[in-house]
């Protein structure tokens, strides 16, 4: 009874998904008006609202112009519907207690985010940062056998999700200038502070590469002005710190790896939703232009806001992120960093490692097997990675215990 009333409740959550996702990039009410038919606006029928089986019944068409409907709408209401029941099994509430509700809310915004990624290349930040909140606050309700992390180990584990991909797109975006300098300049908090705290971490650990951070932001607000070490130096002397960590100059290897991940991850949030905030308190729209509609159906996304886009650095919007908003090349799109913040606060450091890697190999799979079926089409990494977080939230544990038992340890 359980998992059927969690499937029901996931088929709704799912067609209101739907809603979401095809409303956030035209800057419509998610609420009013009703649910229409977005060619001819004709107000749909209760009957026209069941998840997956109106679909079906109308043999995907519009019951009155007779236009087509995408198969992006069940397939987001099937699949809500499997995650609510997955983790209604395996977390269930008359043994675990509360531990499944902030889970299926974070997994229902993430799915949500997904679907927009997949047409606009988007990962909104209306999305994925309260997501965020919600993991890092449903770790205070997780029962103690449900091997979820604690709250400390949600938020490292947050902080070093962010970090590994803010590393990859720094160094990854430096490589793709060829080593010139970033344009990005945001006063008082940007991706310098990233920086900084990675160089920082290395050297003495992650308290160290916060503190750095933090005296950062404190100069430019003194002198209202962006003062700044260009990248190229900045992580020159990165790699020199993770080289010394070696040595019994600073601190050891492991501890120079972690601080700079962590302490880059922290200032990555922390900018992110600095200009989130500072967007939505100036009455900014969060949203660019909205996307053209894609073939096959409406498009559903959210384009990302320019005015923090040199925050998110992200490369996102109406065509694939090959570019950020000022015109330079981007290896990870921000969204991505944002993304994997949420999946290392469910996951905790370790398993949010294995998910990384199930994304990446998955993503590489499906690219590959769409170029040998002779398609184009740029695949954005977050549904990937999300597929690999949902893998490890349920294998991780096995996976990782396979993985020890062939080093032997």
């Amino acid at each position: 009874m359980v998992a059927v009333f969690a499937g029901v409740l996931g088929a709704l959550v799912g067609s209101f998904g739907n809603v979401v996702a095809y409303r956030l990039p035209r800057g419509e009410s998610i609420v009013f008006p009703g649910s229409h038919c977005p060619h001819c606006g004709r107000r749909l029928g209760p009957f026209e609202l069941v998840p997956v089986l109106s679909f079906l019944a109308q043999r995907g068409r519009c019951r009155g112009c007779g236009a087509r409907i995408s198969w992006r709408y069940p397939l987001l209401e099937a699949a809500m519907a499997l995650v609510f029941v997955l983790l209604a099994l395996r977390f269930p509430p008359l043994e675990q207690g509360a531990t499944v509700l902030p889970l299926v809310a974070v997994w229902a915004a993430l799915l949500m985010a997904g679907t927009i990624d997949l047409t606009t290349f988007e990962l909104p930040d209306v999305l994925t940062l309260p997501a965020l909140a919600v993991a890092l606050a449903g770790s205070l309700m997780y029962a103690s056998s449900s091997g979820l992390p604690t709250p400390l180990a949600a938020l490292s584990g947050a902080a070093a999700g962010a970090g590994t991909l803010a590393l990859i797109n720094r160094v990854g975006a430096l490589v793709l200038r060829r080593f010139a300098d970033t344009r990005e300049r945001l006063w008082p908090v940007s991706l310098d502070q990233v920086n900084l705290a990675a160089v920082a971490g290395a050297l003495g650990g992650w308290r160290v590469g916060l503190a750095v951070g933090a005296a950062s932001v404190l100069l430019n607000l003194l002198t209202r002005r962006t003062l700044r070490l260009p990248e190229g130096p900045a992580y020159g002397l990165w790699a020199v710190a993770l080289v010394l960590s070696a040595t019994s100059f600073t601190v050891g290897s492991a501890d120079a790896l972690a601080g700079s991940v962590v302490a880059a991850g922290a200032w990555a949030l922390l900018g992110a939703v600095y200009w989130w905030v500072h967007d939505l308190t100036r009455g900014e729209s969060p949203q660019g232009a909205p996307a053209t509609a894609p073939a096959g159906g409406p498009p559903h996304g959210e384009t990302r806001p320019a005015s923090a886009a040199a925050v998110d650095a992200a490369g996102r919007g109406t065509a694939p992120p090959q570019d950020d908003a000022d015109g330079e090349p981007v290896a990870m799109g921000f969204g991505d960093v944002k993304l994997a913040a949420v999946l290392g606060a469910l996951l905790g450091w370790q398993l949010m490692l294995v998910g990384l890697f199930l994304a990446v190999s998955i993503g590489a799979l499906a690219g590959i097997a769409v170029r040998l079926a002779g398609g184009d089409r740029i695949i954005p990494f977050g549904p990937a990675l999300l597929l690999g977080g949902l893998l490890a939230l349920f294998f991780g544990h096995g996976i990782v215990a396979w993985y020890l038992s062939l080093l032997g340890v």
